[in-house]
């Protein structure tokens, strides 16, 4: 069995870096990697925030059932391999809407899920403050199709505020409590 504690939220909601805090209060969590056939963004690095592979190499592991689950998101491939998980710890990672709905019906799969929230100001600010050149119309692009991914999910989420400093304090406590850690 495997315990996962998923963090989703919109982009720029700060789910990576929420999920950075709750790693460093508690170093017993196992941070999933998950794989990805997108470009490298500035400053990222393979097997750090990601696994970046080529359309060819991502569509075999799907092929040979290394996946726990994956999606396309604006022609490029996302998922979360089975070798990224523990079964001796609670796992920690970042998810979209399709994902959590693809490990719910899984029976080895027990998935927390978290909501990472801020305001649309915040989001934005943090999206165009990522990189030296921002591509502002895929920024726009994620604001819209965010509105539709994130309206009326089905499953049962907690809902962890990320605004500022103290909303990330409070967030990450409230997960690690959640959690009895």
């Amino acid at each position: 069995m495997y315990n996962v504690i998923a963090l989703m939220g919109e982009a720029g909601s700060g789910k990576d870096r929420t999920m950075q805090a709750v790693l460093a209060a508690d170093p017993t969590l196992h941070e999933i990697i998950s794989c990805t056939t997108r470009p490298m963004r500035q400053g990222e690095a393979h097997g750090v925030n990601y696994f970046y592979y080529t359309p060819e190499q991502f569509g075999q592991k799907v092929l040979d059932g290394e996946m726990l689950e994956c999606t396309v998101f604006n022609d490029w491939f996302y998922g979360t391999s089975y070798d990224s998980l523990r079964s001796d710890c609670p796992n920690i990672g970042v998810f979209n809407p399709d994902g959590i709905r693809a490990m719910s019906g899984m029976p080895d799969i027990d998935v927390t899920v978290y909501k990472v929230c801020c305001s649309d100001k915040t989001r934005l600010l943090r999206q165009l403050n990522r990189e030296t050149n921002p591509d502002v119309d895929e920024i726009v692009r994620r604001y819209k199709t965010d509105k539709e991914d994130f309206f009326d999910l089905e499953f049962r989420y907690v809902e962890v505020e990320n605004e500022d400093k103290e909303d990330l304090d409070l967030a990450t406590n409230a997960i690690l409590s959640q959690l009895g850690l």
